[in-house]
């Protein structure tokens, strides 16, 4: 069986140190808070390259807190693409807020030039999500958001490591808007064994006011509540897990990046599909490899696939103006993520991959196509 993801094979190539880390929580007594999250916080801010970063319960509330403590009115409108994890739509309702979707480009991702023309009045904010490990075009983006003076929520829930170049720096995945947010869920390049997320930002006023809403609204004494909170915390079990796992990722995400290099090696002479692009912009952590038939026989390439004990996934089969839970709130149908859901197929990807798996799907995959 080639796997589509196996944790199993990551935890017993760091089981000794897990083993250990986990017992010294345990033995510690302290489960919520403390040193662990605060040194997993510390760290992680380190390695985003921002002033500071908050652990929270998971990637959802991330974005949902964010959107909280910028204190928009009630109802205002919130910039998102139409092909994402259904959670980011989620975290703008439940904050109150109005998801307006924008297409997305030939890279999967929010089509910039298609934004302005989604503003109003009632605009306040844009959530790009680096969707499959890639960043957005974050410096398109970061200008039509300082002309309209509207506040850039990073969905960074598949790109954590990902960087680009901008007006010649370095910038990572999280750092670029005035936030980033991240999930932790297990399959994640850097996964927790749970649920976990995080905040990160160089404002630390806003920072602040996330970490009391994710605290029940606390100030610093515990039962003096300044807001209507929400009880999303890191755990420091998991806190102590993403810090032993983060001085890994590094080496993790450049494997990853060697295997997509063998995937588009092993595919690209293919004229029926379509691979994702490589470009120089950005530095693709490749949290998915997504290629997308001209037909629509994705499906069918799963299912042989699967019989050839290969596992894929199809990510996402249902854009989100079409899902059942979105109706009543009349979305605009976006043509290419209408039309890619039947396209799309996200091959086996992860550091576990060997050359010889890689070459095996491609073979599979030309099998079918022939």
């Amino acid at each position: 069986m080639i796997k589509f993801l196996d944790l199993q094979s990551q935890y017993k190539s760091i089981q000794y140190e897990v083993n250990q880390g986990v017992l010294e929580v345990l033995q510690s007594g302290e489960f919520v808070g403390g040193k662990y999250v605060q040194e997993f916080e510390q760290n992680f801010s380190e390695a985003i390259g921002s002033l500071q970063a908050l652990g929270v319960g998971n990637g959802t509330d991330a974005i949902e807190i964010a959107l909280k403590a910028f204190n928009f009115k009630p109802q205002s409108e919130v910039i998102l693409p139409a092909n994402t994890f259904f959670g980011t739509l989620e975290a703008v309702y439940n904050a109150g807020l109005k998801p307006i979707l924008v297409d997305c480009a030939q890279d999967y991702c929010i089509d910039p030039s298609l934004i302005s023309q989604a503003i109003t009045p009632q605009t306040q904010a844009i959530i790009p999500v680096h969707l499959y490990g890639r960043i957005c075009d974050m410096p398109k983006i970061m200008e039509i958001a300082k002309k309209h003076q509207l506040k850039v929520i990073e969905d960074c829930a598949q790109s954590f490591g990902a960087q680009m170049q901008i007006d010649g720096m370095v910038k990572k995945a999280g750092n670029i808007g005035d936030c980033g947010c991240f999930s932790f869920y297990p399959g994640k390049n850097l996964g927790a064994y749970g649920d976990g997320g995080a905040i990160t930002s160089s404002d630390l006023n806003f920072l602040e006011k996330c970490r009391s809403i994710s605290n029940h609204g606390r100030s610093k004494d515990k039962y003096n509540h300044q807001y209507i909170g929400r009880n999303s915390r890191l755990d420091s079990l998991q806190a102590k897990i993403l810090s032993i796992k983060l001085k890994y990722i590094d080496q993790w995400n450049e494997k990853r990046k060697n295997n997509a290099q063998l995937y588009q090696e092993a595919l690209n002479d293919l004229s029926s599909i379509v691979l994702p692009p490589i470009t120089l912009r950005d530095q693709n952590v490749w949290h998915l490899y997504v290629i997308r038939l001209k037909s629509h026989r994705a499906k069918d390439l799963s299912e042989f696939l699967k019989q050839q004990d290969i596992q894929c996934g199809i990510h996402y089969p249902i854009n989100l103006a079409q899902l059942h839970a979105t109706q009543e709130l009349n979305l605009t149908i976006c043509p290419n993520a209408s039309s890619w859901q039947q396209h799309i197929l996200s091959l086996p990807m992860g550091e576990h991959l060997t050359e010889s798996q890689i070459k095996k799907v491609a073979q599979a995959i030309r099998d079918f196509l022939t």
